[in-house]
């Protein structure tokens, strides 16, 4: 019978090869190693080593590792050191060390203020920038840093993963055009239908069954800033309060007409992006349902 253990916490323990001598108990950097050459050593009971599933979070994406040989007895040690499986260190400590210097989720927060959709596609590149110079965001460069960020190379991967999943089955054509008519400048004036009210109260019940999950595979902070946005920020408020349809989202005015200067670059970006953090939303829910 095998003996199987869940822990939050992982004491893990690497293999690296390193570029100078060492002596026990010292402490290494990542200068005194060579990164690429780094595995993870399996978990031992009783002197032999165990199968293991190591599940670690990258803040936006997460990394998953596992072994699931039985338990391998009268092994050599010879042998237990050609069963080697990579560990990223580098990507690890960098992730670590941009999360205490850059702060994302506050950026993030900083960008859902200026109407900027929350999304995943700002990491780390927008966040990155942001934190260099924190008043670039109101700068018309800004826009251009953005667009780079969510380029063609960006969105050809959401609508590849989109369609494999079934995302929006019957409105992605449609958004396809959308993504090739901003990419190729090309905005035309086009009215949308009036819809059906209650979509408030849509918003409010996904946002109590994500945060009601269990589980998040993915920081609570970044859900609740998306869904704060989505409930208080400018896309519902009335036409007559946005000072510049051309920098703020807002269904209202476009929906029954009062805007005819909203196409633009930056909207158009704006409502490309505000689809990638719903698209986020919808695949962590459906990741804990099993239902992808």
């Amino acid at each position: 019978m095998s003996a199987i253990e869940i822990n939050k916490e992982v004491n893990l323990r690497i293999q690296v090869k390193v570029k100078r001598s060492v002596s026990a108990g010292e402490s290494l950097t990542v200068k005194d190693i060579y990164p690429e050459k780094c595995f993870i050593c399996p978990p031992v009971d009783n002197g032999e080593p165990m199968a293991y599933f190591l599940c670690q979070s990258l803040f936006f994406d997460y990394f998953i590792f596992f072994d699931f040989e039985q338990k391998l007895t009268n092994i050599t040690e010879e042998a237990l050191n050609e069963i080697k499986i990579s560990y990223p260190i580098l990507t690890f400590i960098n992730n670590k060390n941009f999360n205490k210097t850059v702060r994302p989720l506050e950026k993030i927060k900083i960008l859902s203020d200026k109407n900027w959709p929350p999304a995943p596609g700002y990491y780390p590149r927008v966040l990155s920038e942001l934190h260099k110079d924190p008043t670039i965001i109101n700068s018309p460069n800004f826009l251009e840093i953005v667009s780079n960020a969510y380029g063609t190379s960006y969105w050809n991967k959401r609508f590849t993963f989109w369609q494999e999943t079934n995302y929006f089955p019957d409105r992605l054509p449609y958004l396809k055009r959308a993504l090739d008519a901003h990419f190729s400048k090309d905005y035309l004036v086009k009215r949308g239908e009036t819809p059906v009210g209650g979509f408030k109260e849509y918003v409010k019940n996904l946002k109590n069954l994500i945060l009601s999950r269990k589980i998040l595979m993915f920081p609570r902070k970044m859900f609740e800033t998306i869904f704060d946005y989505l409930e208080t920020g400018s896309f519902w408020d009335s036409s007559n309060t946005v000072s510049n349809p051309a920098t703020t989202i807002n269904r209202h005015g476009i929906v029954h007409g009062v805007f005819t200067e909203f196409e633009c670059e930056e909207i158009s970006l704006k409502y490309l992006i505000l689809l990638d953090s719903l698209s986020f939303v919808l695949l962590h829910d459906k990741m804990l349902t099993r239902s992808i």
